[in-house]
């Protein structure tokens, strides 16, 4: 039996590439560049599925040309803002992404600027690489304290909720808007 075609548009994890060779016949793109326009219509012909990332644009101009073999189109990214869902829709492909996973991540990496602003990281840090640092005293590069401190997040979707847990931790007192 054969088993379908799928082209993976960008370098993905290991593992996520051994699971798609075990499932499906696969053609990855070790070059890791974006997919263009031209590309994503000539591999509707070639493929089955498709596993692009944000970085491939399927507007209604470029789904439009698809050849009828394309079934989904299933996206390694949290959005979908690169697809026009309704030309997608009108062909029967199927899209799907991957809601959720990076809002840890990103709650992460807004706590580590959070801190590295409040405790003048990158400052401190081009100080001691550069060889500028030279003693200690009580004032200096002292920043600002988080823990305890007021924070305010606008919008309390899966970051914001996450951001509030991760801030909850450093005793933060949190304040959020949401529409």
């Amino acid at each position: 039996m054969n088993k379908p075609r799928l082209w993976i548009t960008r370098r993905l994890s290991e593992a996520t590439l051994e699971r798609a060779e075990r499932d499906y016949d696969v053609v990855i793109n070790h070059a890791d560049t974006p997919g263009t326009a031209t590309e994503l219509i000539s591999a509707s012909a070639d493929f089955d599925a498709i596993i692009p990332c944000h970085s491939e644009h399927f507007s209604a101009d470029v789904v439009a040309q698809f050849s009828d073999r394309l079934k989904i189109v299933a996206n390694h990214s949290v959005g979908v803002d690169h697809c026009n869902l309704p030309a997608l829709k009108d062909r029967g492909i199927a899209v799907t992404n991957t809601p959720d996973v990076l809002s840890d991540a990103t709650a992460e990496l807004a706590m580590l600027l959070m801190l590295g602003a409040a405790r003048h990281a990158v400052a401190g840090d081009k100080i001691v690489r550069t060889g500028a640092w030279d003693s200690w005293s009580p004032a200096f590069m002292v920043g600002k304290q988080v823990t305890g401190s007021r924070l305010g997040i606008i919008g309390m979707g899966r970051v914001g909720r996450a951001f509030a847990t991760k801030a909850r931790g450093f005793d933060m007192e949190v304040h959020y808007y949401n529409r």
